[in-house]
């Protein structure tokens, strides 16, 4: 993650035997990964599978690969754009679907009901960051998911939800008619509290950008009474969804277009979404045949919006696909013609600021003042 976020960090490998010692310098990026991989792959043969456990939230055999297809997706992409790494992203994602301890959920809302309801699915669920109660206890292990990010609530009994993650029109108007990920990743209403009355209201079809995430609902949650902010809600770090859209992604490059296994793949994921059973094939929500690689990449690239909005991936996405910066201003244009004038500055003002240079993150001023040896990241 830092060298996603940062790019060229220090790669430290030994530990410091004396104050004295100089700081080291920025590592080359290709170097960080090669690090990566090498420790990802010892880790491989050392950690337990998830059947072990039977819950998902320790590094087990399974979430070593998917990771690793993860970072090899990465090597392939920029900065490095070494696509030779694909063949790897593609063999580990696949060692996870051959596993077969991994498996979609039938219903894609009750990914996040489990999420909400602390239940642990480990078919769906690779890893996940657990949380635990409200941080009333003497261990303090609870979390703000669906709160911080939860559907607007002024009610501690419904579900307190700051609405701090909004929707825009475009990750609403991706998804296809009929398909069942739009009305719970987009919450479809907001709650009205008057007093100690809490109601239900439902948007209108024209109030899209003020819709929250609705992922994660605190209607929910087992533990009582709830706490405004705290929540024991999981969040996801790797779900079996995004490892069949790797395998998909990875085999569409190798192959020069996608085969079927790669078909087969993103239509499990399809169909799913549209509440139908994933392992039969049907037209009408099946992706188009015969599609050119370039086709099935845009596929892929809208596929992985529709399925894991809101799961703190999608920067990462664009970043190595190249287009963040574009893809960004091309939302400014979209906010200035369409969003609500009560929304659109400083939304706008955030999407501006969106720019080559942004595609890493500066290196603080801390770690400048006290490592001489380490350079800042261009433009800032």
């Amino acid at each position: 993650m830092l060298a996603d976020e940062y790019g060229s960090v220090p790669l430290k490998l030994k530990s410091s035997k004396s104050p004295d010692e100089v700081p080291l310098p920025g590592t080359p990026v290709a170097q960080i990964y090669e690090q990566i991989t090498k420790d990802m792959k010892e880790a491989e043969g050392l950690v337990r599978t998830i059947t072990d456990y039977g819950y998902n939230t320790r590094i087990t055999k399974t979430a070593v690969q998917g990771i690793l297809a993860r970072v090899y997706l990465t090597m392939a992409g920029a900065p490095l754009n070494d696509v030779s790494k694909y063949a790897e992203a593609r063999k580990y994602a696949d060692s996870v679907i051959q596993s077969g301890v991994h498996k979609l959920n039938a219903d894609f809302k009750q990914v996040y009901i489990n999420h909400v309801k602390e239940i642990f699915d480990i078919g769906e669920g690779i890893w996940e960051v657990e949380f635990k109660g409200a941080n009333k206890s003497e261990i303090q292990e609870g979390g703000m998911i669906g709160s911080y990010n939860g559907i607007a609530c002024g009610n501690i009994d419904t579900g307190y939800g700051y609405d701090y993650v909004h929707a825009t029109a475009k990750l609403y108007n991706a998804y296809g008619p009929g398909d069942l990920r739009r009305d719970w990743t987009v919450a479809p209403f907001r709650f009205v509290t008057t007093g100690q009355t809490v109601v239900r209201t439902a948007w209108t079809a024209d109030q899209v950008y003020e819709r929250s995430n609705g992922k994660w609902r605190r209607e929910y949650e087992t533990l009582l009474p709830r706490d405004q902010s705290y929540t024991g809600t999981n969040w996801p770090l790797l779900r079996y969804a995004d490892v069949l859209l790797m395998f998909a992604e990875a085999d569409n490059q190798i192959n020069n277009g996608p085969s079927d296994l790669a078909y087969k793949a993103i239509n499990m994921v399809r169909r799913r979404g549209y509440g139908k059973d994933v392992a039969t094939p049907d037209a009408t929500v099946d992706a188009a045949p015969a599609l050119s690689k370039q086709d099935f990449q845009e596929l892929i690239i809208g596929e992985r919006l529709r399925e894991l909005a809101f799961e703190g991936i999608r920067k990462h996405d664009l970043v190595r696909w190249g287009i963040y910066p574009s893809t960004m201003q091309a939302s400014v244009r979209e906010y200035q013609s369409n969003m609500p004038a009560a929304l659109r500055d400083p939304a706008i003002a955030q999407a501006q600021r969106i720019t080559e240079r942004s595609v890493l993150f500066p290196i603080p001023n801390s770690e400048l003042a006290v490592n001489p040896n380490i350079q800042q990241n261009p433009g800032w």
